[in-house]
């Protein structure tokens, strides 16, 4: 479980006052008993993101992971040339180089259109 703000100032902080990362363990313990105390490696990275970059906060937390690009505006546009030229496309067989999960993503979220099959059913008599 990642540290919140207040925790990681409050590592911060002690190892300031007391220099000792097993002084910053057990005040932690003392401060926060409903939640376990970091191990010291913990403790060290939190201080030395903050000597190196000025906080001790993630500062890649809206960033980090994977890059999505299947949604580009570009594959935007060329899924929805693609539908008005032709409505009734395969996503399989689409020749956009957009793949089937791609092309319902583009459709379903971007796009807001809503795929249907019509059934067609006997009359009763």
């Amino acid at each position: 479980m990642q540290l919140t703000k207040e925790q990681r100032t409050f590592i911060v902080e002690k190892y300031f006052q007391a220099k000792s990362f097993q002084q910053v363990i057990q005040s932690f313990q003392e401060y926060f008993p409903e939640r376990q105390s970091p191990t010291k490696m913990t403790n060290w990275r939190n201080v030395t993101r903050y000597r190196t970059k000025g906080t001790s906060l993630n500062l890649n937390k809206s960033r980090s992971g994977r890059k999505r690009t299947g949604r580009s505006e570009e594959n935007v546009r060329k899924v929805q040339g693609a539908l008005t030229e032709n409505p009734q496309i395969s996503a399989r067989k689409n020749g956009l180089d957009v793949t089937k999960s791609t092309f319902y993503r583009i459709i379903t979220l971007d796009l807001k259109w809503h795929l249907y099959k019509m059934h067609v059913r006997k009359a009763k008599n």
